[in-house]
């Protein structure tokens, strides 16, 4: 095989695998946005309103900031204001569920998967 046809192979191959990783991260953020659907539904939606509609309790998460993860997590944490602190009921790994499914509610679209 001459350098040219190894190199078109390699190149071939890279889209492909582009491709599969990009369908695999889409698969995985739909099944990652259901599960913190459910999380939600169980632990959020009395204050937050179902699919993120509030009934005037909670903060209107409709209008949470895509770029601000880090104030989320701490506010589930920690609590804030009339929220109640929900670090010692949730998981880490829970709280990341939440912010896929506020994110799939909202439109946002997902972060890169790491390389």
């Amino acid at each position: 095989m001459n350098g040219r046809r190894r190199l078109g192979l390699a190149f071939a191959l890279a889209i492909a695998s582009a491709v599969a990783g990009a369908q695999q991260a889409a698969a995985g953020s739909s099944e990652a946005a259901e599960a913190g659907r459910k999380i939600y539904v169980s632990s959020c939606t009395r204050c937050h309103g179902i699919n993120l509609v509030t009934n005037g309790i909670g903060f209107d998460l409709r209008t949470f900031p895509s770029h601000d993860k880090e104030r989320f997590v701490r506010s589930v944490i920690n609590g804030k204001g009339a929220m109640p602190a929900w670090g010692g009921t949730l998981k880490p790994e829970q709280i990341d569920l939440l912010w896929a499914y506020i994110g799939a509610v909202n439109g946002w679209k997902p972060a890169p998967a790491p390389q």
